[in-house]
C-alpha cells in the first residue's frame, strides 16, 4: 500500500517538472520542491537528515559517502518531505542502510515511513516507465550482471539499488 503511494507521488513530481532524462537531477528537483540541499558532516553512521521547520525544509547529506549513495539519500529525504511533511516541525535522521527486523520500533510507524521514503527514492531515481523503455529499446538481458551494472551507471544509482528496483518491479527474480 505505502509503496504505491510513494510511486504515485514520485511519478507526479517528475510529470510536474517535465523530467524524463537520465540521470534524474535529484538535487535540482529537491530545490524546485522548496528544499535546500547541502553537504554536511553528519558523523560516521548517518547518511542524511531532513529538517522541516514551518513548512520549509533542508536536506543535509554526508559528503563522505559515494555519489550514488548521496543521490539516494537526497531522494529518500525528498520522499520524507513529500510524503510526511504534515509532521510540521520535524527532524528525520537516516542512518546508513541496514536490514531491520521486527522489533519494538516496528509498530511505531517509523519503519513504515522509512520503507515509504525508500520506495519514493527508488521510484524517482529509477522511474518504472523510463526503466522499462531502456530495457526494451536496448534489448537488455537482465540475466547478465554486466547489464544491471550498466543500467545502474545510466541511472547513476548503486547496483544494489538497481537490483532491488528490478526485483520490486518483478523484472528480476529474487535470489
Amino acid at each position: 500500500m505505502s509503496n504505491k503511494r510513494a510511486e504515485k507521488a514520485a511519478i507526479q513530481i517528475l510529470k510536474e517538472h517535465n523530467i524524463d532524462t537520465l540521470p534524474i537531477p535529484i538535487n535540482e528537483l529537491a530545490f524546485k520542491r522548496g528544499l535546500a540541499v547541502k553537504s554536511y558532516d553528519l558523523g560516521e553512521n548517518v547518511s542524511g537528515v531532513l529538517v522541516i521547520n514551518n513548512g520549509t525544509g533542508f536536506i543535509g547529506y554526508n559528503p563522505s559517502e559515494s555519489e550514488v549513495r548521496r543521490r539516494f539519500t537526497v531522494a529518500h529525504e525528498l520522499g520524507h518531505y513529500e510524503l510526511h511533511k504534515n509532521y510540521a516541525n520535524s527532524l528525520f535522521v537516516d542512518k546508513q542502510f541496514k536490514v531491520e527486523f521486527r522489533n519494538e520500533v516496528s509498530s511505531t510507524g517509523e519503519m513504515t515511513d522509512e520503507r515509504e521514503a525508500n520506495a519514493f527514492a527508488a521510484s524517482i531515481l529509477m522511474p518504472e516507465k523510463i526503466l522499462l523503455d531502456e530495457i526494451k529499446n536496448h534489448h537488455i538481458d537482465l540475466g547478465d550482471d554486466n547489464n544491471i551494472q550498466e543500467l545502474a551507471k545510466l541511472f547513476n544509482v548503486s547496483v544494489s539499488a538497481m537490483t532491488f528496483r528490478l526485483i520490486n518491479l518483478k523484472l528480476l527474480n529474487q535470489f
